[in-house]
């Protein structure tokens, strides 16, 4: 039976799991004060990550005992195609219950985290230097791992497709199932990026060195890098605001160890596609003062899986008028970009078409599929779906269009949820995509308060009615970010 192995250790072993989370809990949990939010936090995020692995390494190992078929159909859960059944084991099925259970606990802790106004300070259990070298040798691990694993198929198949992008030919490959592999216009963009800085170097390797799989140590080591890549953009955003917006070095270093440490990063941490969204949504919430900036990092988020794209109303909401003129017009830039994509790797009209409604996998969010028979279990799971999909619609108007402060910190709130909510209406491995918002997550944990950061409009409409007050308000503001820690 085949294992998910992290260097030499088995990431889904039961005493891996425990040791990380010991070694987690040592560092984060706050003895001294036991009844805090940033416990409740910890404890919820620990039990989410380790059911997540649980629940995924359950489900492979039902789908190796299944045969090829069902593997096949693990192949395509995140290229559109949802036609296929899953069996699912008692394992399975309870720790996905328990993900399922954990991410609606969290969806309700995140609603409410515009009313926690106590932001008192919590220092972590280790100093700065101490992080600081914990840092460096959980970040070298981990993307070692990334160059010890097999990159997946998705991964090798972006690479092509940014290959056939700078080749202006049509990206053709297949799945193990048949299919047309179609992967997102965003990481073929960054693929096409990398392939051209390659071959500029003179590393492009001959057809001859293709493999059995149509595979060539080039294009395996641009996904690999790829990979290093999205992990270092979301660690540096996660430095970058702990140091500017949360005016703290420390909260950065701790919410990049508890990124890097966290049994579910482990896990899936070569999975380009699980890291490339939170990446993209890090560096946005990190330039949230230019909206044009914004608009171009949530455009390529939209251009990875379709969920981003219902975070834009609620950010066109918080920079009104004027912001989101210049936040829609970048958004608009990213598609034409991406349309121009699609033409380009493109032989017919058909295959344009294709492209445009698979590869983001909004079909993925279908309540109704009349051409595909269902089981009595698959009957259930759909009632289900369309009630999780109602309550999300309705939480979803509620952030939109109810009148409220505009402030980053509901904004980080409300975008987190949305996007935990998302997934679980989603029809395969609900909830398991932890490192979409996990970034935000650590964000949202970590936070001081965040209430003066307001929308540059606003911020400019206050600073012109009273001018005279503009230096005592910054000295206070940046007064209130040192000494009120969450």
């Amino acid at each position: 039976m085949e294992h998910d192995q992290f260097l030499f250790v088995i990431v889904e072993s039961p005493t891996w799991l425990l040791y990380v989370t010991l070694l987690l809990t040592a560092i984060f949990f706050r003895f001294s004060r036991l009844l805090t939010v940033r416990n409740l936090d910890l404890v919820l995020l620990l039990l989410l990550s380790t059911a997540l692995v649980v629940s995924a390494s359950s489900k492979r190992d039902d789908l190796a005992s299944a045969g090829p078929a069902s593997q096949a159909a693990q192949l395509q859960t995140l290229d559109g195609d949802e036609s296929q059944s899953t069996p699912l084991g008692p394992l399975n099925r309870f720790s996905s219950f328990i993900v399922l259970a954990l991410s609606v606990l969290l969806i309700v802790r995140l609603t409410f985290d515009e009313s926690l106004t106590r932001r008192p300070r919590l220092e972590q259990n280790l100093n700065q230097a101490a992080l600081t070298f914990l840092f460096f040798p959980a970040f070298t691990i981990l993307m070692t791992g990334v160059f010890l694993k097999e990159p997946p198929v998705r991964n090798i198949d972006s690479v092509k497709s940014g290959v056939a992008l700078l080749q202006g030919q049509e990206s053709s490959d297949v799945t193990a199932a048949g299919d047309q592999a179609i992967p997102p216009a965003t990481e073929t963009i960054i693929a096409a990026g990398a392939a051209k800085v390659a071959e500029l170097s003179g590393q492009v390797d001959p057809e001859k060195d293709r493999d059995v799989f149509g595979r060539t140590p080039t294009e395996e080591m641009i996904a690999r890098i790829l990979v290093v890549v999205a992990h270092t953009t979301v660690i540096l955003g996660l430095m970058y605001i702990g140091r500017k917006h949360f005016c703290s070095v420390q909260l950065g270093i701790s919410m990049s160890c508890l990124y890097l440490l966290l049994p579910c990063t482990a896990f899936n941490v070569h999975q380009l596609s699980h890291v490339v969204p939170g990446a993209c949504l890090t560096w946005a919430f990190a330039m949230y003062r230019k909206p044009a900036v914004a608009g171009v990092l949530l455009g390529l988020a939209c251009g990875t899986l379709f969920f981003a794209v219902f975070l834009l109303p609620l950010w066109a909401v918080f920079y009104g008028r004027k912001g989101s003129l210049r936040f829609g017009i970048s958004l608009g830039a990213v598609a034409a970009v991406v349309l121009m994509t699609f033409a380009l790797t493109s032989a017919t009209t058909d295959s344009f078409v294709h492209k445009l409604v698979m590869t983001a996998n909004w079909t993925a969010y279908r309540l109704f599929d009349a051409a595909t028979p269902m089981s009595e279990s698959a009957i259930g799971h759909m009632y289900l779906r369309i009630i999780l999909a109602a309550l999300f619609f309705v939480m979803f108007v509620a952030m939109t269009v109810i009148p409220r402060k505009r402030n980053l910190e509901n904004l980080l709130a409300n975008s987190t949820a949305l996007i935990v909510a998302a997934q679980l209406w989603y029809p395969e491995d609900v909830g398991s995509y932890v490192l979409w918002y996990l970034p935000l997550l650590m964000l949202v944990m970590f936070r001081p308060r965040l209430d003066r950061f307001v929308p540059p409009e606003s911020d400019d409409s206050h600073t012109a009615q009273r001018p005279s007050d503009q230096k005592t308000q910054h000295a206070a503001g940046a007064l209130s970010r040192v000494t009120l820690y969450h």
